[in-house]
């Protein structure tokens, strides 16, 4: 997740089920998200790659993301160019989504 302050933090209570992954048992969570932040959501393709250590995609991932703002289209394209010089060798998906809350009708 990326705070409205450019902080990122790795949501690892809702680690599960990769995405794409259907006919399995998976686990709901309930997390409060800021205003403004943005949800990161990958597989493994985007993160994982042959020939680089394992803990380096989620790194790079986070180290892309800080300090990012501004429309959602660019920033995803940068955060792809960043993690994937060449075509991916997986199947590979980021899905990006900003938090905006809806005002609350005075009663």
């Amino acid at each position: 997740m990326l705070r409205p302050d450019g902080a990122v933090d790795t949501l690892d209570q809702v680690l599960g089920v990769p995405l794409g992954v259907g006919g399995v048992p998976f686990r709901t969570t309930g997390i409060e998200l800021p205003d403004h932040a943005t949800l990161v959501l990958c597989t493994d393709g985007l993160i994982e790659t042959r020939g680089r250590h394992i803990g380096t995609g989620p790194e790079s991932l986070r180290t892309g993301l800080g300090g990012s703002t501004g429309p959602l289209e660019p920033m995803a394209d940068r955060i792809l160019a960043r993690l994937l010089p060449g075509p991916p060798a997986d199947d590979t998906v980021l899905v990006l989504a900003r938090v905006h809350r809806l005002p609350t009708s005075p009663d």
